[in-house]
């Protein structure tokens, strides 16, 4: 009788799928994944501000000119795209006319999540059609046209598959979310490994010797501890524009992070 080993193979089948472990939850933002769709278009405008896209395109992303660049207009330009077509452009440099794009950080915008993502999009598909069209961008000048020559300066698709493999080091689950912030945030400026950039950025090693609330005065308010001052004024800005965004519970992880990081065997 053939009976005996389909119920036995029945059996063993329901076992394995009760053991089977569940999916870990992608690692995201707090409040990626709100049910409301006011509370999800919400979480797209704070990290809007967070990943820097009111910084570049202006607070209202009415864009505006960057030396030879123009930072577009999103409230006009997003019309001509699709929801697809926005979440190509920002994780591989390539917008849907297959032109070069130029100082775009999809380089850290390809690890954004996908309920991030979605959140993003859902918050710029709320923008309303207001200020001047996006500007051609300006000829190139010559100091520029050097640089771009010597490969010190890359197209967004070109430095998106140049660092695509390259990330800071994996600590484990219970950094996981203190890592995915810097590689969305941290890694713009100081590079994908966190290392920073010779005369420019620092290591994010520096990070461990701050105390905690020293770590929260320079995320929320640009302090430097014993009022020390900025290299450049930069890390000050965006500090209080885009770091203070950041939740007390993102910040907690970000520094847990960065404090082991800076413990781990270099």
């Amino acid at each position: 009788m053939r009976i005996w080993p389909a119920i036995l193979c029945v059996a063993l089948t329901a076992c394995q799928q009760a053991k089977a472990p569940l999916a870990t939850p992608e690692t995201s933002f707090d409040g990626a994944r709100a049910a409301p769709a006011e509370a999800n278009i919400a979480h797209g405008e704070r990290i809007s501000w967070t990943l820097g896209c009111r910084g570049c395109h202006t607070p209202s992303l009415e864009g505006q000119r960057f030396y030879e660049l123009y930072a577009s207009n999103l409230t006009r330009d997003l019309a001509k795209y699709s929801d697809a077509d926005i979440e190509h452009v920002l994780r591989t440099g390539v917008p849907h006319d297959g032109r070069d794009l130029w100082g775009m950080p999809s380089e850290i915008f390809q690890h954004l999540s996908d309920a991030d993502m979605r959140a993003l999009i859902a918050n710029l598909r709320t923008l309303k059609p207001t200020g001047m069209p996006t500007q051609p961008p300006k000829p190139w000048e010559a100091d520029v046209k050097e640089m771009i020559a010597k490969g010190q300066l890359k197209t967004a698709k070109d430095t998106v598959m140049q660092v695509k493999a390259i990330g800071p080091i994996d600590l484990g689950p219970p950094y996981a979310l203190g890592r995915y912030i810097t590689r969305v945030t941290c890694a713009e400026c100081h590079g994908p490994e966190l290392k920073g950039t010779p005369g420019d950025t620092p290591d994010l090693i520096v990070a461990g010797g701050y105390s905690r609330a020293e770590f929260e005065a320079l995320m929320t308010k640009g302090i430097l501890p014993n009022n020390r001052k900025f290299k450049s004024p930069l890390m000050g800005e965006v500090a209080r524009n885009r770091f203070s965004r950041l939740t007390l519970h993102e910040r907690d992880a970000l520094f847990a992070y960065l404090k082991a990081r800076a413990e781990a065997p270099q």
